[in-house]
C-alpha cells in the first residue's frame, strides 16, 4: 500500500507531457472549428442574404418596381430613332450609328425600338436595360460606369476621381505626343 500511495503522490512525467500535447492540439482545432462557424453564420447573415433567406414574389415584385421607377427618374425611355437624331444634332460629324446591337439580348435595335440611352452613349432596348438594373446591376453592361448617378456618395466621388485621372493622363499623353 505504502508503494501505491508514493506513486499517487509523485507525477508520472508520461501522462503530464501526454496530456500537456492532448491540450495543444485541442484548444487550437477547438479555436479553429468555433472560428469556421462564426464566419459562415456571417456571410450567411450578412453578406449573401438573398440566397438564404427566401424572398416573397410580393417583396420581390415591390423592389423591381422601385428600382424601375428609380431607373426612371435618371434614364427615360425613348424611341431609338429620336435619340439618334437628338444627338446627332448635339454632336455632328461624331455620332454615328451602324447597324446598332442590344448587348444583354444581342438582337437589333430597330428604329423603332423603345431604348435606355446612358450618359455615356450605350443604347440598351428598355425592356433588356430594365431587367439588368432590377437585378441589381448598378454599371453600364459595356464600360462599367453607374447607370445612375450617385448624390455625392462615396463611391461616385471615388468614380469622379479615377475618371479625371484617366481623362488627364489621356490629355497628358496627346500633348506629349504633339511635342
Amino acid at each position: 500500500m505504502a508503494v501505491l500511495a508514493a506513486r499517487q503522490e509523485e507525477p508520472n512525467s508520461e501522462d503530464s507531457s501526454s496530456s500537456s500535447t492532448a491540450v495543444a492540439i485541442v484548444l487550437p482545432a477547438l479555436f479553429i472549428l468555433i472560428l469556421l462557424v462564426l464566419v459562415v453564420m456571417f456571410n450567411r447573415a450578412f453578406l449573401l442574404p438573398r440566397i438564404y433567406r427566401p424572398e416573397s414574389p410580393e417583396s420581390k415584385a415591390k423592389r423591381r418596381q422601385q428600382r424601375i421607377s428609380r431607373l426612371d427618374k435618371f434614364v427615360k425611355s425613348e424611341n431609338f430613332h429620336e435619340w439618334c437624331s437628338k444627338h446627332t444634332s448635339e454632336r455632328p460629324g461624331q455620332f454615328t450609328t451602324t447597324n446598332p446591337l442590344c448587348v444583354i439580348c444581342l438582337d437589333e435595335i430597330e428604329d423603332s425600338s423603345q431604348i435606355r440611352g446612358l450618359g455615356c452613349l450605350h443604347v440598351f432596348h428598355q425592356h433588356c436595360l430594365d431587367d439588368w438594373f432590377a437585378r441589381f446591376n448598378e454599371f453600364c453592361p459595356l464600360c462599367h460606369r453607374p447607370i445612375v448617378q450617385q448624390k455625392a456618395g462615396r463611391f461616385a466621388k471615388v468614380v469622379e476621381q479615377q475618371q479625371r485621372r484617366r481623362s488627364s493622363s489621356v490629355t497628358d499623353v496627346a500633348v506629349s505626343a504633339m511635342v
